[in-house]
């Protein structure tokens, strides 16, 4: 799943949640293992991003989008 995001994570959240960081001309990524998570984590990640928690549960990767160029 991929959800936008209007700025980037924070490097404790990258570092917290081991976020695969990537680019290109337009987007950041920021891909996220979900199986690796607890459910605190999830949670946390739920209340800070939006993302239900129900999507969190049943999918196995989350990456979160940012435009950089518009």
């Amino acid at each position: 799943m991929q959800k936008y995001i209007h700025y980037d994570p924070s490097p404790e959240d990258i570092h917290t949640y081991h976020m695969q960081v990537s680019s290109d001309n337009n987007h950041h990524y920021y891909k996220i293992h979900l199986s690796e998570l607890t459910e605190g984590q999830r949670k946390h990640i739920s209340q800070k991003f939006g993302v239900s928690l129900n999507i969190l549960e049943s999918e196995q990767y989350l990456t979160f989008v940012r435009i950089t160029d518009i």
